[in-house]
């Protein structure tokens, strides 16, 4: 198993307690993809200093209620008060709450966005179709999209052609060996990146390089390659 080679992390949430734990290499993390849930969490990531964390203020489709104009000048004020700043975690979820009531918020905050130039992390669950049509309308201004705990490989080619990047956490463990290995080899290396979801991890998840291991044992490819292609991506995607 790979020990101590630098790895980037595209997807968690250092604001809600319990996110280290398990994380047993996170010494070795070179970029932390921080994202919020809703607008309670978004002074505390702010006032986080590391060099290491780059912050995504967001509000997540299970908390649209709390979606409004105020809430909308705070998120924009946030933005334009430091341009390392990103808009995440945002998105639609069918199996909590109403898409219809979620849609109006998520695409307010991906206009927010692409107006901005910022990239957008988003969350899906069994709304890929809805979500490619608002990344298609909305998202035309991001820099790159980032597809939160990617499982579908019916979307991946229209979702490549926007600029889509494709975030791959331990919950995929959960799968066949098949069926991970199908959308591992689907994703074209240039859009891979790799999560924790800390704390949301998984009860498999000990660390990154461990889930690089697993990776690369259901696919054949080496570890590090992996580590190494999902990290050069996300810097790439970062600027």
């Amino acid at each position: 198993m790979v020990q101590n080679s630098q790895f980037s992390d595209s997807h968690l949430h250092i604001v809600e307690e319990g996110w280290r734990d398990r994380y047993s290499d996170l010494d070795s993390a070179g970029i932390l993809m921080a994202c919020t849930a809703r607008p309670a969490e978004w002074d505390v990531q702010s006032g986080i200093s590391d060099t290491n964390v780059i912050g995504s203020y967001g509000v997540h489709p299970w908390y649209a209620d709390e979606w409004n104009d105020e809430i909308r000048g705070r998120l924009i004020s946030i933005l334009e008060g430091d341009g390392n700043r990103h808009v995440g975690e945002i998105g639609l979820d069918y199996k909590r709450g109403s898409v219809k009531d979620q849609m109006p918020v998520f695409e307010d905050q991906l206009r927010i966005a692409s107006d901005m130039g910022r990239i957008a992390t988003i969350h899906m669950v069994g709304t890929e179709k809805e979500v490619l049509e608002s990344v298609r309308a909305h998202g035309k201004g991001c820099p790159g999209i980032i597809l939160h705990s990617y499982g579908s490989d019916s979307y991946l080619k229209p979702f490549s052609e926007l600029n889509c990047h494709f975030s791959i956490s331990p919950r995929i463990l959960s799968r066949s060996d098949i069926r991970v290995k199908r959308l591992m080899d689907a994703i074209p290396d240039d859009r891979l990146l790799l999560e924790t979801d800390a704390p949301h991890a998984g009860k498999v998840f000990t660390g990154m390089h461990d889930f690089a291991s697993r990776l690369g044992d259901i696919t054949g490819r080496d570890p590090e390659e992996l580590l190494s292609i999902a990290d050069s991506n996300l810097r790439r995607l970062l600027g």
